[in-house]
């Protein structure tokens, strides 16, 4: 086993750039509130919603989630992709109700990755009586995250602690004291930290202080006034809600009610408690089973099994016929959390279904032979959706970055190969240059003839091992295409046509494609359309090629930076559609294509 490196007071170390647990854990006997704090530059909050602590276990982006707690534990969820870019410091600390940190045993912070791999282990030994500590931090540097030990705090408790990072803690805000003396009700919500699809976020509109029954309103109380705290503690920031779950009932704090995103809905339901004698979900006691294994509830096992087979289906249903990227599944996730089934199963299912839905849109995408930056966007937002990883996924990604390649060859985006031993003419720019095997029909049968296989922007050349060969000038050419191990090309005369066998028939097809298509003057943004601006770089290649004169009389006086297709009507900035005009022959082209 891989144990965790120790870190000392003041030292950091590396932690990866994905999701990251945070656990805290101490002599049992005692309660430490657990908190987190994101901070910009200045070493202060933006707003109150960047204290995630026990009545706002979750914070809006879903980068930092309070997960359920235990006895000399609890524990934080970090998503480091998703921490706004304004953030650059998550604080971790926590405070005490009674006592200090000083007198608080066994003390420790442990980091792990997504998988449970150890990251690093601080044992906090704070040597002043204080009530509010700072376990750490972790932090950007040089485009990644690291996490140092600190161990430093306050001795005025959580409010000190607010107030240090630039809290209000005189008015709605973490440390407001009760009017009756009594502590705020925690609602921490239990919340699977393997699984949770979004962070729970703030309720969009003020909630009132008074529950509401089947959509009937009870009369408020002083009690249900100070006591409604989930999900109405913080919802007066508008446009954030709390997702849809099971949460202490604000009346009935030993019983959970269903928040549906805007209200509450159906009666109260007493909290339960899943353990080897009873269960979780219905209350009912366990079975032990007759094979052996851990006791279990059966009935609910079977209604699992039952509504899972349902799920499955609208699960690829949505991703069918909605948004392909999964970017819709919050209502069957609600569906599962209302069922209360763990989200691990839903997930289950997910990693089931979702390669073979990744499989069906890279088919559709390459259908046509050409990908597009949008569908490649697409296709890797429902792989982050669905939280999809592994080498099927890298090959699927192999095979769409190698299809956008070939699509932008094929638009126009040609390479650019040197010269070498070549004698080519003074404007000829060589685009392929690779081996091949020429045949051609004859009477006695297929004639193979190996050689070189070259395009330029004006020519095509087969340069024959036997010293051999064939020209064609690209005016001559009429079809591409490749097929099965070998490109056919098709021309207007026989010298030259034929089937050439290369090791890449896609990548040659392509390259000489896009030769067609920028000498057939068909390639309408190989660029950027973004700025009629034209690179220095480009300008002095297009003067080279055109050999500093007109292209049309040869003039060498008042001459312009002329784009082929003119840019009013998509035209790129690039060398292929650009050239030299004097003013009098540019005026004459004008616009014309």
């Amino acid at each position: 086993m891989t144990l965790a490196p120790a870190l000392q007071k003041g030292a950091n170390i590396p932690v990866p750039a994905g999701v990251l647990r945070v656990s805290v854990g101490w002599a049992q006997g005692r309660v430490v509130d657990v908190c987190a704090l994101l901070v910009t530059d200045e070493d202060r909050v933006r707003s109150d919603g960047d204290f995630v602590f026990f009545n706002a276990p979750n914070h809006p982006s879903g980068a930092i989630t309070l997960t359920a707690a235990g006895p000399g534990s609890a524990g934080l969820l970090v998503t480091l992709p998703r921490v706004e870019p304004d953030v650059t410091r998550i604080v971790i600390a926590g405070s005490l109700d009674a006592g200090t940190f000083a007198e608080l045993a066994d003390l420790a912070v442990e980091l792990t990755d997504q998988a449970g791999g150890p990251v690093g282990r601080f044992v906090a030994e704070p040597d002043e009586p204080v009530t509010a500590l700072v376990f750490g931090e972790l932090y950007r540097r040089a485009g990644g995250w690291r996490f140092r030990a600190v161990a430093q705090g306050w001795d005025s408790g959580l409010a000190g602690l607010a107030h240090g990072f630039g809290i209000d803690v005189r008015g709605d805000g973490p440390a407001d004291a009760d009017p009756t003396g009594e502590e705020p009700t925690r609602v921490l919500p239990e919340v699977d930290a393997d699984t949770t699809p979004e962070a729970r976020t703030l309720a969009e509109e003020e909630a009132e202080a008074a529950a509401e029954t089947e959509g009937q309103a009870e009369a408020p109380t002083e009690d249900a006034g100070r006591q409604a705290e989930v999900p109405a503690a913080r919802s007066s920031r508008p446009g954030r809600r709390i997702r849809a779950d099971w949460y202490p009932d604000p009346v009935r704090p030993d019983h959970m009610r269903w928040w549906d995103g805007d209200r509450w809905q159906g009666p109260p339901t007493p909290i339960l408690t899943e353990s080897d004698t009873s269960c979780g979900r219905c209350g009912a006691p366990k079975r032990w089973r007759l094979l052996g294994g851990p006791p279990a509830c059966e009935e609910c096992a079977q209604a699992i099994r039952a509504y899972l087979w349902d799920w499955r289906a609208r699960v690829v249903s949505s991703l069918t016929r909605g948004d392909p990227t999964g970017a819709d599944l919050e209502p069957l996730w609600a569906d599962l959390r209302y069922q209360r089934i763990p989200e691990s199963a839903g997930w289950e299912i997910v990693q089931t279904v979702g390669p073979a839905h990744l499989e069906r849109l890279t088919a559709f995408a390459l259908a046509d032979g050409v990908i597009e930056q949008d569908e490649v966007d697409r296709i890797e937002a429902a792989a982050a959706h669905l939280r999809l990883a592994g080498p099927g996924l890298d090959a699927l990604r192999h095979r769409l970055a190698r299809g956008l390649e070939l699509t932008r060859i094929g638009a126009g985006e040609l390479p650019r190969l040197p010269e070498g031993s070549l004698h080519l003419e003074l404007d000829e720019i060589v685009h392929l240059d690779v081996p091949a095997t020429l045949v051609q029909q004859a009477a006695a049968g297929p004639q193979h003839s190996p050689g070189r296989l070259l395009a330029t922007n004006r020519k095509l050349r087969f340069l024959g091992e036997t010293g051999r060969g064939a020209e064609l000038g690209l005016a001559k050419i009429v079809e591409v295409e490749a097929r099965g191990g070998c490109v056919e090309i098709a021309a207007t005369t026989s010298r030259g046509s034929g089937s050439y066998l290369v090791d890449d028939p896609q990548y040659v097809a392509a390259v000489l494609a896009g030769i067609l298509r920028v000498a057939r003057r068909q390639v309408i943004a190989p660029g950027s359309r973004a700025s009629r601006v034209i690179p220095q770089a480009v300008k002095a290649e297009v003067w080279r090629r055109d050999g500093g004169v007109c292209v049309e009389c040869g003039g060498s006086e008042h001459l312009e930076f002329d784009h082929v297709i003119p840019f009013s009507r998509g035209g790129a900035s690039s060398v292929d559609n650009l050239q030299l005009l004097c003013r009098r022959c540019n005026r004459t082209k004008g616009a014309r294509i």
